[in-house]
C-alpha cells in the first residue's frame, strides 16, 4: 500500500506541476499576445505618417505675354508632412479648354528650366529646380515656368489651369491655378 499511496501523491505533484505551467504558458501567450499588438499598433501609424501626401500650394502666380510665347510663372509651396523624404519628379501645368467649335480637349505643359535673370520680374524667391528633394518634415518654395506658343491657345476658351506635381512615390499631387497677375 505505500507505493500506491505515494504514486497517488506522486500523480497529484505532477497534475499540480503540469497545471502552473500551463498557467504560466498562458500568461506568457496574453503578454505575448499584446505586445505584438501594440507593436502592429505602432507599425501602422508609422505606415500611415510615411504615406502622408505631400502638401501643395500655389502662393502667387504670374503670367507674361511675349510676341510669339507666353510664360506662366507659379511661386510653389511644396511640404512633406512625412516621416520619410520625398522628391518632386515632375511639374505639369494642364490646360483644359474648348475649341472653337466647343470640343473640349486637354493639352499638358512640363516645367522649364530658366536662368534667374531670364525671369528676374519675378522677385526675390528662387526657381525651384525639379527634381528636387523634400526631406521628411520640411517644405521646399519657388518659381515653376511653363511656356508654349500663343498660336497654342489662341481664340480657345480655358476652363481651368491645373498645376501636378507628380513625387518620388508615385503620387501624383495637383492643385487648381490662381488668377495670374499680368506682367
Amino acid at each position: 500500500m505505500a507505493i500506491a499511496e505515494w504514486f497517488t501523491k506522486g500523480s497529484n505533484v505532477v497534475s499540480l506541476g503540469a497545471l502552473i505551467t500551463s498557467i504560466a504558458a498562458l500568461t506568457r501567450t496574453w503578454s505575448t499576445s499584446r505586445t505584438a499588438k501594440k507593436n502592429l499598433r505602432i507599425v501602422m501609424r508609422q505606415e500611415e505618417r510615411r504615406a502622408i501626401e505631400p502638401q501643395v500650394q500655389l502662393l502667387q502666380s504670374k503670367r507674361k505675354v511675349d510676341s510669339d510665347s507666353e510664360r506662366y510663372s507659379y511661386l510653389i509651396h511644396v511640404g512633406n508632412p512625412a516621416d520619410s523624404g520625398n522628391y518632386v519628379a515632375r511639374a505639369e501645368m494642364v490646360i483644359d479648354y474648348r475649341s472653337r467649335d466647343g470640343v473640349p480637349a486637354t493639352v499638358k505643359i512640363p516645367a522649364e528650366r530658366v536662368r534667374n535673370e531670364d525671369v528676374e520680374y519675378l522677385g526675390n524667391e528662387p526657381n525651384l529646380e525639379i527634381p528636387v528633394n523634400v526631406s521628411a518634415r520640411e517644405a521646399v518654395e519657388g518659381w515653376v515656368h511653363f511656356k508654349f506658343t500663343k498660336s497654342l491657345m489662341s481664340e480657345q476658351h480655358v476652363d481651368r489651369f491645373l498645376v501636378l506635381m507628380e513625387m518620388g512615390n508615385g503620387a501624383t499631387v495637383s492643385v487648381e491655378s490662381i488668377i495670374p497677375t499680368e506682367i
